[in-house]
């Protein structure tokens, strides 16, 4: 066909025939084949026979009718589809584009049209010729596709796990919303991009790039797991565990990895702090008793062997009490925090420096010679110097002094329990002596007429009724914050002394072994108290610390049944706090708890955290709360990692079903981060102090 020839002719009107050959090629093609006019309202000058199938009007009538094809077009599609037309006409340019027809029976049929403008010559414009194709099905099976795609990301972005699949060359195909949250990328910046350039820290790329591509090429088993960092888009480094499988094709060839992850991050810091406060204060930082105790034992074995000495200082502050009740705990626990840092610049790499609890460090000097007073001294000499200058604390100067006690292996002690005994009570030697300056053990003064009188004077103490108890209130934090328990404080009120700190006379009555009889006294006069209460319609819960001694005796559960059953307390009123060395102790501690346990009382940890209890058999001790140790709070909610401390012991705590109680709550900062983070309990100066037993009444009649 002379195309030139033929143009022309159909443009002047002429019925031009049509070669066979050349229809019968264009009326078998499963498509529409138009020719058109080349001007703005475009007519049909001929329209190939297939289009009376796809869209029902034959091919005539598209020729005859030329507002047939306006009116075929869906009206949601019309406006756009005529000026793409008209623009293609003025511009004198092709035109392409997808849209809906009506066919004659009313279907909807989505269409491909593809428009191709025919030049003459000299290129001037003389009709267009173009092509529809009927793409319904395509459309709806790609809708299916979306729809589909669209179903599968929604299951994956609700999904609280990371979820990216990588291909075979390193770079991502899909990535779900929680793993975009924790990258910090929007999911649009990781894919297609190379997962181990972005996220991968570059010291482990290589390393990383290497172990995919094993995994890719030598196979991979159903649910391998390993743990790798990742950096976010702000540059912060994450911990992932992962769990992988293999994506393959119908033909059973690899062709991506899924991996499924859970940020374990903060989880992992956190086990990290419990497992470094196991060891460690976690005010100072320095060793804690536990630790130095395990140093202690190991430095005295070495030397028994080598034939050298050990050494051991006891470092107390002189009138640090007086810091506390002045001035407050905070200042006092900054006070302390300097005096370890200074402690710690003046040592031997060697030493072990040990907070051993209140303002009482202890300085272990391995490696000494057998005859090693000397070197102690020097040690001690240095220890009092180093506290000489005055600490700035709070916008206040503080000139502190200390008592240090210096006990030695093997002049002192045959083993680490005996030295540490021994720097103790070297210490009270060097006190007793004026303060300020360090005293060498000295067996004869161990018992002086001073700590005898104040043993006898103990022993006088309960017939002449100068014992009383105060109780701090325990508030719920929920709702109105009210008080709900309270935990009785014992107090000496001494004729001599006045009002005797606890950490003066306890460890006395423990040494001396009137704990018992104390002690005994301390829970009937709480239960007489709680009785008191009960009477103007108070219940509050009733706690009671017991002793690490009182828990070795097996009398001791009887007592507290004698002293419920006589003031007609209900034993579920009643909470009998333990040390947490004292409930992890297998010698005494499980048998005699689940006797005290099954009178019905509840049972608490008391300073949980400060010590290493074995959490299997924490879970299946009869224990009903964990108290927090204020140590804990003390930087709640400023530092990040105290915080998540306290909020897994608070996890924990409810995933074990145990009840929680925070102790030494201070601001109000620190009792709203406990409320938020679902911590039922707690008490603290914030909340109030100990009070006398008026006091208490008055606060639980007002609320």
């Amino acid at each position: 066909m002379d195309s030139e020839r033929s143009y022309a002719e159909i443009r002047a009107g002429h019925d031009v025939p049509v070669d066979v050959r050349y229809r019968m090629l264009i009326e078998q093609i499963p498509a529409v084949t138009y020719i058109c006019e080349f001007s703005p309202s475009a007519p049909f000058l001929y329209m190939s026979p297939q289009v009376e199938e796809m869209l029902g009007h034959p091919a005539a009538r598209w020729v005859a009718e030329p507002e047939l094809w306006a009116a075929s077009l869906h009206p949601d599609d019309r406006e756009r589809v005529l000026s793409g037309e008209v623009e293609s006409f003025d511009l004198a340019e092709d035109y392409e584009g997808e849209f809906r027809m009506i066919a004659a029976d009313g279907r909807v049929v989505w269409v491909w049209e593809r428009d191709t403008v025919i030049r003459d010559e000299v290129g001037r414009p003389v009709c267009t010729q173009g092509i529809l194709m009927d793409i319904t099905r395509l459309k709806h099976t790609e809708r299916e596709l979306t729809e589909s795609q669209e179903r599968a990301q929604r299951y994956l972005d609700v999904a609280a796990t990371i979820i990216v699949v990588v291909v075979a060359d390193g770079t991502v195909s899909l990535v779900n919303r929680r793993a975009c949250e924790v990258l910090g990328y929007a999911e649009g910046e990781l894919t297609g991009r190379d997962w181990f350039e972005l996220v991968v820290p570059e010291p482990e790329r290589a390393a990383g790039r290497d172990a995919f591509a094993a995994l890719i090429d030598g196979g991979l088993e159903r649910g391998d797991e390993f743990e790798t960092h990742v950096v976010s888009k702000s540059g912060e480094r994450r911990l992932i565990a992962w769990r992988n499988s293999l994506l393959r094709d119908e033909r059973g060839r690899v062709t991506a990895m899924l991996s499924s992850g859970e940020d374990i991050t903060e989880q992992r810091r956190a086990q990290e702090r419990v497992a470094f406060l196991a060891y460690h204060d976690p005010l100072t930082g320095l060793a804690n008793r536990s630790l130095l105790t395990e140093r202690l034992a190991s430095a005295v074995a070495k030397a028994a062997g080598a034939g050298t000495g050990v050494g051991l200082l006891c470092v107390d502050l002189d009138d640090f009490k007086l810091v506390n009740d002045s001035l407050g705990h905070a200042v006092g626990d900054e006070l302390l925090t300097g005096v370890a840092a200074r402690l710690r610049a003046g040592g031997r790499h060697q030493d072990v420096l040990a907070r051993a609890g209140g303002d009482e460090f202890l300085l272990l000097l391995p490696d000494l010679p057998a005859d090693g007073e000397r070197h102690a001294e020097i040690a001690a000499a240095r220890a009092t110097a180093l506290l000489a200058e005055p600490f700035q604390v709070a916008g206040v100067s503080l000139h502190v002094s200390a008592s240090v006690g210096i006990s030695l292996f093997p002049r002192d002690a045959g083993d680490a329990d005996e030295l540490l005994r021994h720097a103790d009570a070297a210490m009270y030697q060097a006190k007793r002596a004026g303060r300020a300056g360090h005293r060498l053990y000295e067996p004869e003064a161990d018992n002086p007429l001073e700590r005898l009188s104040l043993t006898a004077r103990l022993r006088q103490s309960l017939d002449r009724h100068e014992f009383e108890l105060h109780y701090q209130p325990i508030f719920a934090l929920a709702g109105a914050m009210r008080p709900v328990g309270v935990e009785a404080l014992l107090r000496w009120r001494d004729p001599v002394q006045g009002l005797v700190p606890p950490a003066v006379f306890i460890p006395a009555a423990e040494n001396s072994g009137l704990i018992e009889p104390i002690g005994a006294w301390v829970v009937d006069e709480l239960c007489r108290q709680g009785a008191e209460w009960q009477s103007l319609g108070l219940t509050p819960r009733l706690s009671v610390n017991a002793s690490p001694r009182e828990l070795r005796r097996p009398e001791y559960p009887d007592t507290l049944a004698g002293a419920l059953r006589r003031h007609r307390i209900d034993p579920a009123r009643v909470v009998v706090e333990v040390t947490e060395s004292s409930a992890m102790d297998k010698s005494a501690g499980p048998g005699l708890l689940d006797r005290v346990h099954a009178l019905g009382v509840g049972l608490a940890i008391d300073d949980f955290g400060e010590g290493f209890s074995s959490l299997s058999r924490l879970r299946d001790m009869p224990v009903e709360q964990l108290k927090i140790d204020r140590s804990f709070m003390r930087e709640v909610p400023a530092n990040e990692e105290a915080s998540a401390v306290v909020a897994a012991i608070i996890q924990l705590a409810d995933a074990l079903g145990r009840e929680v109680v925070a102790e030494g709550v201070e601001t109000d900062e620190q009792r709203e981060f406990l409320a938020a983070h679902g911590c039922p309990l707690a008490q603290g100066f914030h909340l109030s102090r100990p009070l006398p037993a008026e006091e208490v009444t008055a606060l639980l009649l007002r609320s």
